[in-house]
């Protein structure tokens, strides 16, 4: 049997996601035992996502392919077994839903609806087919859902020989579902106890013995984020997905937040999606004559904000939206934070399911990774005393300004291991516990004697050994990536060079590593929100997840123009300008459309937008004029040799031709499909706001 890869794993996923959709659409029936299929399907279609996530992270060390072959089939059964239950409950949606029209002021309406037989039979007519009813099918869900999880924390471990005992008893297990003579109800208990046994012995084996080390050599690896994902056995299926610890509001109107309600702790061994290495690119397009770059000049780029400078707007409404000013600890000079508790996780169902891949040196291969980090070692050989760091802090932020003070848990960037492979890296951890500061400082060159102002993200960690500075080029862009998977974890995706210091800051780095990707996992969103407005200049007014972004064409060739998906599972992010009032929408190209990001004015007057419910999760929108590369150019004089009507009609081709290309250089619209209908609702409002207030803003120059 095929061992499924990633893509189909995540099309298992999406459709589950559908069914899911198909079963909220009817929410106004008020059927409540259907209710409960809907939050499983929910939880099904996460561990699928987190199982793909997972395998992607954990490519480089072809776990799953190095096992044996009774190992991968096993694998595969698993999966496909999950598949059966997906399509098998997908023909039934089709088979128990009608769609009915309603006549609305406007016309019509259309909605989906549950048919008048399920309505009157829906306890006793077959849900599965073996012929079981809800409550079967609610079990058949959890025991799948149960069993991706179990499987996820194998993959995790990095032990072949634990995936081995894991997968083998679970999948001869859930195979005897369709074999055995017994009743339906008498297998899913079964199954039950195999995963929940299997998730037990999961738990109870720690990881070997490892002989303690000299503090003053080895870096912290203790976190306590960083546990394997326990299977939750208690019903907490009906928890809301959604992240309820960040609250970011609109500028006028208050609405719930909108976070996904992932752990915060989630890391992966590369980049959170499949991108190639990012190019630097400064965009002419972005720039502006000041020292801060405007919202006008704000198109799309591939990396974020000039380093120099940004200043700090004031709010309009500091009760409304999360402020800026919070951020800032002080104008004067540095104080050293107080190391404060470490923030509990949410006791929620889907934090089991998005914990860290790095675990304790469980495995050889751990061993060795673990060993690999003495480079960095050997920098700190002896922590600083309280003394010494309030020296180091003070030569290192004289004539600063800490523009941001907040918390982290881990801080990592990527090492190329070959150098002809962009994207055969691996990510090398720096410290866990840490407090990372953006700090902007005044320097005067010591030969020309010029003053300039240059922006650093410093990272100190609790155990005082690490001391890390990303210096911002003036001639790079910064725009931070937020990830789609842990809303606490931020990303610079340009060349940078990090400098690794040792106890006096006047001796210079002790050590340079050149990178192109660093991660920063802070302990809240709200932290990763505050470190996002000082990078960008600008407030984040809102984040919502996104499956998917499709390009729509207008005209009346729209119809048959092919919907290219320019996005996929990507965070649309909603900024504010303070200084020209102007609402931007935000949103990372996938690396097979094109580099860079799409951006667009929600609230521009010489260009409005017309924003529309499509049903569903999906939300469509018009009159965009985002400029993309590779739009094919129009030649002078065609049609200059012919004459008569033949003359007329070539010329009305060639208009219609080069209204096409024109078309075709410019995105004039697109199809956003959000991760739930509540983001979707919440966007919808956040337009209808920002439209009721539209201004003259500048022309983006766009994507460049």
């Amino acid at each position: 049997m095929t061992v499924p890869s990633i893509g189909d794993i995540l099309m298992l996923s999406q459709k589950a996601w559908k069914i899911g959709s198909a079963f909220a659409a009817c929410q106004k029936q008020a059927l409540s035992d259907l209710s409960c299929i809907e939050v499983e399907i929910g939880g099904l279609a996460k561990a699928l996502t987190l199982l793909a996530e997972t395998l992607y992270a954990e490519c480089e060390s072809d776990l799953l392919q190095s096992a044996d072959q009774q190992t991968r089939a096993g694998f595969a059964a698993i999966i496909g077994s999950c598949k059966r239950v997906v399509d098998d409950l997908d023909s039934l949606i089709d088979e128990y839903q009608v769609i009915k029209k309603h006549r609305t002021v406007g016309g019509f309406a259309i909605e989906r609806a549950w048919s008048d037989l399920v309505l009157a039979e829906y306890k006793t007519i077959p849900w599965t087919t073996e012929g079981g009813d809800l409550d079967n099918l609610r079990d058949l869900l959890q025991v799948h859902k149960n069993s991706i999880t179990v499987l996820v924390q194998a993959l995790q471990r990095l032990s072949s020989t634990r995936l081995e005992r894991v997968v083998k008893p679970m999948a001869e297990r859930i195979d005897s579902m369709y074999t055995s003579n017994s009743s339906l109800d008498q297998q899913l208990d079964e199954v039950h106890r195999v995963v929940q046994d299997l998730n037990i012995m999961s738990r109870d084996s720690a990881a070997p013995p490892v002989p303690p080390k000299h503090p003053a050599r080895t870096p912290s690896t203790g976190d306590g984020s960083y546990q394997s994902p326990m299977l939750d056995h208690s019903d907490l299926s009906r928890s809301p997905p959604r992240n309820h610890n960040l609250k970011i509001s609109l500028p006028s109107i208050p609405y719930n937040p909108r976070l996904s309600q992932y752990s915060t702790g989630s890391l992966t061994n590369g980049p959170p999606t499949p991108l190639p290495i990012r190019e630097s690119v400064s965009e002419a397009s972005l720039m502006d004559s000041s020292l801060r770059h405007s919202s006008s000049s704000y198109a799309s780029s591939e990396a974020g904000q000039s380093s120099t400078g940004w200043q700090s707007p004031q709010p309009a409404a500091k009760q409304l939206r999360l402020s800026r000013q919070q951020s800032i600890s002080t104008r004067n000079g540095p104080a050293s934070p107080e190391i404060r508790d470490q923030t509990q996780r949410p006791n929620n169902r889907y934090s089991t399911l998005h914990s860290s891949p790095i675990l304790g040196p469980e495995s050889p291969h751990e061993r060795g990774r673990t060993l690999s980090q003495a480079e960095i070692e050997k920098l700190h050989r002896s922590a600083t005393t309280a003394s010494q760091r309030n020296a180091f802090e003070k030569e290192a932020f004289r004539n600063s300004a800490i523009l941001c003070d907040v918390r982290g848990k881990v801080v990592e960037y990527s090492h190329r291991i070959n150098r002809d492979d962009p994207r055969d890296v691996e990510m090398i951890p720096v410290c866990t516990d840490c407090r990372i500061a953006v700090v902007r400082k005044r320097i005067t060159d010591p030969e020309t004697r010029t003053v300039r102002v240059v922006t650093s993200i410093w990272v100190f960690s609790d155990d005082t050994q690490v001391r890390m500075e990303l210096r911002m080029q003036d001639e790079h862009m910064y725009i931070p990536y937020a990830s789609y998977f842990s809303p606490a974890k931020v990303s610079i995706t340009v060349p940078c060079e990090l400098r690794f210091y040792d106890v006096a800051h006047a001796a210079g780095p002790a050590r340079v590593a050149q990178t192109s990707w660093v991660n920063y996992v802070f302990d809240s969103p709200q932290s990763s929100a505050l470190f996002q407005n000082e990078l960008m200049g600008r407030t984040l007014l809102a984040i919502f997840r996104t499956e998917k972004t499709l390009r729509t064409h207008s005209g009346l060739s729209k119809s048959f123009a092919y919907a290219e998906q320019m996005c996929g599972l990507e965070t649309l992010r909603i900024w504010q300008d303070n200084d020209t009032g102007a609402v931007i929408a935000l949103l990372h190209f996938s690396a097979d459309f094109r580099t860079g990001y799409l951006a667009f004015y929600l609230n521009s007057a010489r260009d409005p937008l017309s924003v529309k419910d499509d049903g569903m999760r999906q939300v469509k929108i018009r009159g965009l004029k985002v400029p993309v590369d590779g739009g094919p150019q129009v030649g002078h004089g065609s049609g200059s040799n012919v004459k008569g009507k033949d003359k007329v009609g070539s010329v009305n081709g060639a208009k219609k031709k080069k209204r096409q290309d024109k078309d075709d250089g410019v995105i004039s619209g697109a199809k956003i499909e959000f991760a739930s209908e509540v983001e979707k609702r919440e966007f919808l409002d956040l337009c209808r706001v920002m439209q009721g207030n539209l201004i003259e803003l500048p022309e983006l120059q766009g994507v460049n």
